[in-house]
């Protein structure tokens, strides 16, 4: 599983029992430990993770800080907790500062584990920076802040090119919404055969904006292009004929039906799976939004609402529902693989 669906997941159940979450160690309970193992981390190995770990520059012990991951032995990564309830503030900050400089580590994370706040030295050696380099917020999963977060999961483990990365693109970004005048110069200097005076400097400055939004425009226009030829050279994903949508939204009265749900670009979907008899065939359908439907009907609906221009997909390894005596996530598609749990779930209707 990627460390996208992971999180999506760990999003999932913060959002689910948001309004029980009122203590910290309900927070850790419900989002911290599992962001934790989410990232490679073990933490029933205190060799690797350690919580309550001693952060005081006298090593009397009575600093403590909530979590410490370790890499070859050594802190590598401080966690200060808070409630969910807990809206972080400078004083929080200000906590895992002092932790952070008594310890010497790489990297301090701020969180109530709705909000991952990410801090480093950038400015100042072993002095932590006022602003994070990265926030994650679990309401609202960005696929480009999870790729960045990579670099901190113990299989992949580069913080330093992680960090430099994304200071160069904070850098880019300055540049492209105000050039500077640094920037502007550089090409100025190779169209314009005089001297760079601020008045040429000036002059060029919008251009340069111009320019670069244009590039933009033309790179994100390519993409959906390329995305699109991609998409019509696919075959139809289908693992059934359609079934045609009825006048009504009603379904058969005797079908079992089963809770069912997806997470795509950490947006969680809602359906009802269908089980029902006809002339002796056991049919399998969703019921979303009202209408009634094959599973990759529905699950190209619930995407559409995202992405427009998607044609195709499998709506059987789409959707997923829990399977109450595992108490487990799994595919609708496995109730082609396992007739016993078919005949499991059909005879509780």
């Amino acid at each position: 599983m990627s460390l996208f669906d992971s999180l999506s997941k760990i999003s999932e159940q913060i959002q689910s029992q948001r309004h029980l979450i009122t203590s910290e160690q309900a927070t850790i309970l419900v989002s911290i430990q599992p962001f934790i193992r989410a990232l490679g981390y073990d933490t029933q190995n205190l060799a690797e993770v350690q919580p309550e770990y001693t952060a005081d520059a006298h090593s009397s012990g009575t600093e403590r800080v909530d979590y410490v991951i370790k890499r070859d032995s050594k802190p590598i990564i401080l966690i200060e907790v808070k409630s969910a309830e807990t809206v972080l503030n400078k004083y929080h900050w200000k906590q895992l500062h002092n932790y952070f400089v008594a310890l010497d580590v790489e990297f301090g994370v701020l969180t109530n584990g709705i909000e991952y706040r990410f801090y480093t030295d950038l400015k100042k050696r072993n002095v932590m920076d006022e602003e994070p380099f990265l926030a994650i917020d679990m309401r609202n999963l960005d696929p480009s802040q999870i790729n960045a977060l990579e670099g901190f999961s113990k299989s992949r483990y580069a913080p330093d090119q992680t960090v430099r990365k994304i200071k160069i693109s904070n850098l880019l970004e300055q540049e492209l919404n105000q050039p500077s005048d640094d920037f502007v110069k550089h090409f100025a200097r190779q169209v314009h055969s005089g001297s760079l005076f601020q008045s040429v400097i000036q002059e060029f400055r919008p251009l340069v904006k111009r320019a670069w939004d244009d590039l933009v425009d033309q790179e994100i226009a390519r993409r959906l292009r390329r995305y699109e030829e991609l998409e019509d050279s696919l075959p139809e994903l289908q693992t059934e004929p359609e079934i045609e949508k009825p006048a009504a939204s009603k379904s058969p009265g005797d079908a079992v039906e089963i809770p069912i749900f997806a997470v795509y670009k950490g947006r969680r979907f809602e359906a009802t799976f269908l089980l029902y008899e006809e002339v002796k065939t056991l049919r399998k359908i969703v019921r979303y939004e009202g209408e009634v439907l094959s599973p990759s009907r529905a699950g190209l609906m619930a995407q559409r609402t995202i992405l427009p221009s998607k044609k195709s997909l499998n709506g059987w390894t789409f959707w997923m529902f829990r399977d109450a005596e595992t108490n487990q996530d799994r595919y609708i598609n496995d109730l082609f693989n396992d007739p016993e749990l078919v005949r499991r779930l059909h005879s509780k209707g």
